[in-house]
């Protein structure tokens, strides 16, 4: 799984296909309302890795999955999880949604 933030500047994806593409098409789709979208990428690699790098339009807490074509030959496909979150390994889906509270009044009340 890919982790992308909600910046609609420039993001890249590493990926090893199942071959190489001269002009590698990105279709996104939405998994909560099932709309797909194309992307076109710019490739460049590193080793025997494909780095594709593009602009996405992605909303924050969402989970897209996403195909590399090569024309109409799939070569590639996976996950991205779009969060703006900073700290993964503490990663929360009730960030700034939930607050414990802080004092508590643990006193008996005898009747």
């Amino acid at each position: 799984m890919e982790i992308l933030t909600t910046s609609a500047s420039s993001q890249s994806l590493k990926i090893v296909p199942r071959k190489d593409a001269a002009s590698p098409t990105i279709t996104l789709t939405d998994k909560s309302t099932r709309t797909s979208s194309t992307i076109t990428a710019t490739k460049t690699t590193e080793g025997d890795y494909m780095v594709l790098s593009a602009a996405f339009n992605l909303k924050e807490g969402t989970q897209y999955s996403f195909r590399v074509k090569d024309g109409l030959e799939e070569i590639y496909r996976g996950l991205i999880f779009c969060t703006d979150q900073a700290n993964l390994d503490n990663y929360s889906v009730n960030k700034d949604e939930y607050v414990s509270q802080g004092t508590y009044n643990n006193d008996f009340v005898i009747i």
